[in-house]
């Protein structure tokens, strides 16, 4: 009875999550562009496009690949107007760039090369095969975005994959897999590499985690479809939740700190799991941080009242961050607070104890509180309290290497950003081009931390004693 009521539990969470849309069957045309109607049709279709790729040769993934990069490069702008419109959420600006970080700075093939030792005891050699049939589920907030950079990462080992969409940006989801099948058949005559529902829902996601024919899962979601993932019996890479808090010390620049952690926190208003959520700053250099960051576009607000009026405003009865505020612009929360303001904001600041529950919170919206510590060691004390033991993101500010030494060891998270804003962990810069390997599956959950396509493949070993050496040889 016990079980029973954690899977109600369970299943009442992800419907929150993911819709709560009924499963739906029936006689449709399967394989419009990869969209079919039942989990069944998919997979069958996707399992059977899978065995045939699995033996084409590394060129063929490459053309792949490269069919869906410049495929969608002329549909960027418009992509990124729909993923807004869909959603709600965030702003086209940022999606841009993020669909540019996602077509662009993916590795894929070249990433997976084959690793040999040599000696007297003959070969050792390493290689990445595919899993085969990966079953992967999509957020909101990056919805394309996932799709494109799955794809590649997936389909560069080998794989093909069954996309489970979030119901609230199903159509974009939708749009973005039939245009990649579109790309990709005309290129290469291949289809069904990427597949989908008609109509996503928590039925459909469930059956493909149980479905025999999914070798493992790649989820990026809440908590709750996580866990789901991680009790299916199958390999899962699970990107949860984060909390990342951005450490200010004494000795830091705090113009350059400044500058970084408002055009971090407001990019795509601040809907990123890597993004700034809470700034935890060393009592010295308060007060000049709180000006500078005005100074690049932040509203303070001082107002205890106000303060609350926000806090009970965008957090629900649940303790978490309300849908209606998720992503929005500053100034749609400040106008629905009915808070003054001056031009146009694009990051809510306020000053907060540690425990505070805008602190404690991943909102995932424009609002950033502030946290003063005496000290250093204060300082990175609260961070790691606040980061929650989720060891997703952090990111530190500051001219003193043993300082940030040690903080990167001891929040110990997948990504640590060092003077910079957090949205480089994830490969986006201010241009639009890449400042690293593009990471928008963050896999902290189940440890692979970055996701890349070495993730979605397995490593194996081939023995040769007999093998080949040209440093010795015995007759």
């Amino acid at each position: 009875m016990e079980t029973e009521n954690i899977e109600q539990a369970i299943r009442k969470i992800l419907s929150e999550e993911l819709g709560n849309q009924t499963s739906t069957t029936g006689s449709a045309a399967a394989g419009s562009n990869g969209i079919f109607s039942t989990v069944n049709e998919a997979i069958a279709a996707t399992k059977a496009a899978q065995i045939d790729y699995a033996d084409q040769p590394i060129s063929v993934r490459n053309k792949v690949i490269e069919a869906i990069r410049e495929g969608f490069r002329p549909y960027i702008q418009e992509m990124a107007e729909r993923i807004h419109e869909e959603t709600g959420m965030g702003t086209v600006s940022a999606k841009v760039a993020k669909l540019n970080n996602a077509l662009y700075n993916t590795p894929g093939t070249e990433i997976l090369q084959p690793e040999a030792e040599t000696g007297d005891g003959g070969l050792v050699m390493y290689e990445y095969a595919p899993f085969g049939v990966i079953g992967a589920v999509g957020p909101s907030t990056n919805p394309s975005e996932t799709v494109i950079a799955n794809a590649i990462m997936m389909l560069a080992g080998g794989n093909t994959l069954f996309f489970g969409a979030h119901p609230g940006a199903k159509d974009i989801t939708r749009w973005t897999i039939e245009k990649l099948n579109e790309f990709v058949a005309k290129e290469t005559g291949l289809h069904n590499l990427v597949v989908s529902l008609e109509k996503p829902s928590i039925e459909s996601v469930q059956e493909v985690m149980k479905h025999p024919d999914v070798a493992m899962l790649s989820i990026t979601g809440g908590p709750a479809v996580v866990h789901q993932a991680l009790i299916s019996g199958k390999k899962a890479v699970g990107a949860g939740a984060g909390n990342p808090p951005a450490m200010v010390d004494a000795t830091a620049n705090v113009a350059l700190a400044a500058r970084n952690i408002v055009d971090s926190a407001a990019f795509d208003n601040n809907i990123l799991c890597t993004a700034e959520k809470e700034v935890i700053v060393e009592a010295p250099v308060k007060d000049e941080l709180i000006k500078l960051m005005q100074a690049e576009g932040a509203i303070l607000i001082t107002d205890s009242a106000d303060i609350d009026k926000l806090t009970k405003m965008t957090i629900g009865p649940k303790g978490d961050p309300d849908r209606k505020f998720v992503g929005k612009d500053a100034t749609f929360i400040l106008d629905e607070a009915g808070i003054r303001y001056t031009g146009k904001p694009t990051l809510i600041i306020l000053e907060a104890a540690k425990d505070h529950p805008l602190v404690t919170t991943e909102m995932l919206m424009p609002i950033l509180p502030i946290v003063t510590c005496p000290t250093f060691d204060a300082v990175l004390a609260t961070a790691t309290e606040v980061e929650g033991g989720l060891h997703h993101t952090a990111s530190i500010h500051s001219e003193n290497l043993p300082h940030i030494n040690k903080a990167a060891h001891r929040l110990n998270t997948s990504i640590f950003v060092v003077n910079g804003p957090t949205y480089c962990g994830t490969g986006v810069a201010t241009n639009g081009a890449h400042s690293g390997a593009s990471a928008l599956t963050i896999a902290t959950p189940t440890g692979e931390g970055t996701a890349t396509s070495k993730t979605y493949t397995r490593r194996r070993r081939l023995n040769s004693p007999e093998g080949f050496s040209l440093r010795t040889w015995e007759a």
